[in-house]
């Protein structure tokens, strides 16, 4: 992916909540002083998902588990983002199996012709405000200054990828579906092959983990035809996480010395999970709220954390205190100390401001020891430290 250069803006990490008559203007497609990875935008947009944040006053709802567990936050000036499943549409002028598949999208290209779900990585959104109200209580993207082919960022999984604005969701006024326009979480075929996810239009997507972070504003509406909307699309990824870098003021870096913390109980040893041996896409994230500012992220759905060299002078029982955050959902992770694995279940957090503790049992033997988080087919908490 080529770096792009731009001037960071001035808004401040922290934004308030906005309603329709005062939504700010979105980051600007301008180059940056600065090139973010993904990574760092991402955990900028998750330390700015917080209460003060949220756009919505009634929940979404989560378009695979169909839990009303889901908000928007406006984390920058003009830019508002979701953490949800995704289901698969199908619809638009590529053929499809999918018994579902319509040939009409609600969105068009630059030619007048409806989207193709296989050619163009596309979100949907709800046609309407379900509620019937003005300023509507679900996120409406007519009031926050979006349209047709509007950019978007899509992360999975250590993965990032540009998609637009392409299909809508129910709306009231039709009855030919069970869904309604507060859900969240559909994208196009396209959109979930380039992010690994299943892309079968009645077998596929996932059901929770995909982060849509969308960029409102003329400025950030996608041009082009069926055949090189996604080209156009993937040109504007670095940029897109510049500018949203720069506009979050570096709120991603980590801090030039360690946040406060409670020390480990005495006689006891911290392991910081950023030091931890990493593998199948854990990324070390910055925290500002963490031991030492930095957590992991992506633990879980194949990717691995291996704390080496655990030593204790004598075997027995020991009592290990993990560190994490599992925002939006509890989540389990398995815990395999020298071979030997066991379940844990991490519940639930307030947000990624808050750091919780969890007590496990582990049995360690004298000398080194070895111990790993994994969870091969799910997500996993975010983690800070072990301490034993």
């Amino acid at each position: 992916m080529a770096a792009a250069s731009a001037i960071a803006l001035a808004a401040p990490f922290a934004v308030g909540h906005a309603d329709a008559a005062t939504t700010p203007t979105a980051v600007e497609a301008a180059p940056a002083a600065t090139s973010y990875t993904a990574a760092q935008v991402l955990a900028g947009v998750q330390q700015n998902s917080t209460t003060a944040n949220q756009v919505n006053s009634k929940p979404h709802i989560n378009t695979m588990t169909r839990a009303q567990n889901v908000n928007v936050y406006q984390v920058a000036p003009g830019v508002y983002s979701y953490t949800s499943g995704m289901a698969i549409d199908t619809d638009g002028s590529d053929s499809d199996p999918d018994p579902d598949h319509q040939g009409e999208t609600t969105w068009e290209d630059s030619n007048g012709q409806a989207l193709g779900a296989h050619h163009v990585p596309f979100y949907v959104l709800g046609d309407d405000c379900w509620d019937e109200k003005s300023p509507c209580p679900h996120f409406f993207y007519k009031e926050h200054g979006m349209s047709g082919r509007q950019f978007a960022l899509m992360f999975y999984n250590g993965k990032v990828i540009g998609s637009i604005f392409g299909d809508t969701q129910t709306a009231n006024s039709q009855t030919t579906s069970d869904n309604d326009s507060r859900e969240l979480g559909e994208a196009s075929v396209k959109a979930a092959q380039l992010l690994g996810i299943p892309s079968s239009g009645t077998t596929g997507g996932v059901d929770n983990g995909v982060t849509v972070v969308m960029f409102s504003g003329s400025k950030w509406v996608v041009n082009g035809t069926n055949s090189n909307l996604n080209t156009n699309t993937q040109a504007l990824v670095q940029t897109a996480l510049d500018s949203l870098g720069a506009s979050m003021n570096g709120g991603t870096t980590p801090p030039s010395s360690p946040p406060p913390t409670s020390p480990p109980p005495s006689g006891n040893v911290s392991y910081e999970a950023e030091a931890a041996a990493l593998a199948g896409g854990t990324t070390v994230t910055s925290c500002a709220h963490c031991s030492g500012g930095q957590k992991l992220s992506y633990l879980g759905n194949g990717g691995t954390a291996t704390f080496n060299n655990i030593s204790e002078p004598a075997a027995g029982s020991y009592t290990m205190t993990v560190s994490f955050m599992s925002v939006g959902q509890a989540r389990t992770a398995i815990v395999t100390v020298n071979g030997v694995k066991q379940t844990v279940s991490f519940p639930e957090t307030p947000d990624y401001n808050t750091v919780v503790t969890k007590n496990v049992t582990v049995q360690l033997k004298a000398g080194t020891n070895t111990i790993q988080f994994s969870n091969p087919t799910a997500g996993a908490p975010n983690l800070d430290r072990i301490t034993l």
